[in-house]
């Protein structure tokens, strides 16, 4: 008996999963986590009946709500047979997108948080930009944020391109992480990009960020296509389960902690995936969002060790050729801490200053487009 020898798979084997072709009308499946978003949730599940593209399911896991979001889904569905409701234990956000995914049929994945709202023609566009690109499961676009009484407050992100094309490469070089993903309602996954990443882990610190899972796998088995205009309405209320209000120590500890987390699942995947690719993965305490967060946190905390944060953070951006705000972000060392917290919060949380801009740059893209 002849005895083959495969040789072991190398780095230059590392490429976009291969997808099958898309139906004339592939189902498009809508995933939506609701926990106590009673307020938001008619708007959200209406944007999705609205569509201009009608073959649709909506995927509704309610975790446990206490505030009348169940009979709201239960009046949509029993006026809708596309609308599916599920009800389970409180669990978090991670856990109920899980449950929604598992019943989901679609060849295409719409992810919508209940507080959001699909703009009429998001799936159209959606489903006519993986017919042009039939090689890339990921397609993102941009977002418009708005607050709780649904007032537009600019678009996100609002001064950076959308990643496109096999980022991968750059990802890996990154410890890991591709800027400018949008949120949750701003991705949109081929069923067989899913298969690899759901169900998520759902444990904390990541019972509340699905997203952040999907951002950090999605990249690493499909090229992405980016839309450049936004196709959802991001609301900011304050009760939102992952955006903090303002810039702390508290806020960002929390978010190291994630950023580990997350790290180490992309490891984990690549040692599942692309064993010989690990070793291109660069470390997570070397990572431009290592370095910056904990820079950022000794700074907030008047921590001594701010300074040597700041030195190995700047040399990083410094080597970055479309870092946003550099300068800024190496002259702030010498910021005294009420300034800095100040400057911080303008430059990473939504606030007046931002909503002008965003205002004048819609206005700006529109004019272009006439």
């Amino acid at each position: 008996m002849q005895v083959m020898n495969h040789a072991a798979p190398t780095v230059d084997d590392f490429r976009p999963i291969e997808l099958s072709g898309l139906r004339e009308a592939p189902l498009v499946s809508v995933l939506m986590a609701n926990y106590n978003y009673a307020e938001y949730l008619g708007q959200a599940i209406e944007s999705v009946i609205g569509q201009t593209y009608p073959v649709w399911e909506l995927v509704i896991c309610d975790d446990g709500s206490t505030d009348g979001s169940a009979s709201i889904i239960e009046h949509f569905a029993s006026r809708d047979s596309r609308i599916r409701m599920l009800r389970k234990p409180n669990g978090g956000h991670t856990s109920a997108l899980n449950a929604s995914y598992a019943v989901s049929r679609g060849d295409v994945v719409c992810l919508l948080d209940s507080d959001d709202l699909c703009l009429p023609s998001k799936i159209e566009q959606v489903i006519k930009c993986f017919r042009s690109h039939p090689k890339s499961g990921l397609v993102v676009h941009r977002v418009i944020r708005i607050n709780r009484k649904g007032q537009k407050q600019g678009m996100w992100p609002l001064m950076a391109s959308l990643p496109h094309g096999w980022c991968a490469p750059e990802m890996l070089a990154n410890g890991g992480i591709l800027n400018y993903l949008p949120p949750t309602s701003g991705l949109s996954l081929r069923r067989e990009v899913g298969e690899y990443i759901f169900p998520i882990p759902a444990e904390r610190p990541l019972y509340d960020a699905p997203d952040q899972v999907i951002m950090r796998l999605a990249p690493l088995l499909t090229t992405i296509t980016s839309i450049d205009e936004p196709l959802s309405e991001y609301r900011l209320h304050g009760r939102n389960s992952y955006e903090t209000a303002r810039v702390s120590v508290a806020s960002v500890t929390k978010e190291l902690v994630v950023s580990e987390q997350l790290w180490k699942i992309q490891k984990n995947f690549l040692l599942r995936m692309w064993p010989s690719v690990v070793s291109e993965l660069g470390s997570f305490e070397k990572s431009s969002s290592a370095l910056f967060l904990r820079y950022l946190g000794a700074k907030l905390s008047n921590d001594p060790a701010a300074r040597r944060y700041h030195r190995d953070y700047v040399a990083g951006l410094l080597s970055q050729p479309r870092a946003k705000f550099a300068w800024l972000w190496v002259a702030s060392v010498y910021l005294p801490q009420f300034l800095f917290e100040a400057v911080a919060n303008l430059l990473l949380r939504q606030n007046f200053l931002k909503q002008v801009v965003g205002c004048l740059t819609d206005w700006f893209r529109s004019g272009r487009r006439r």
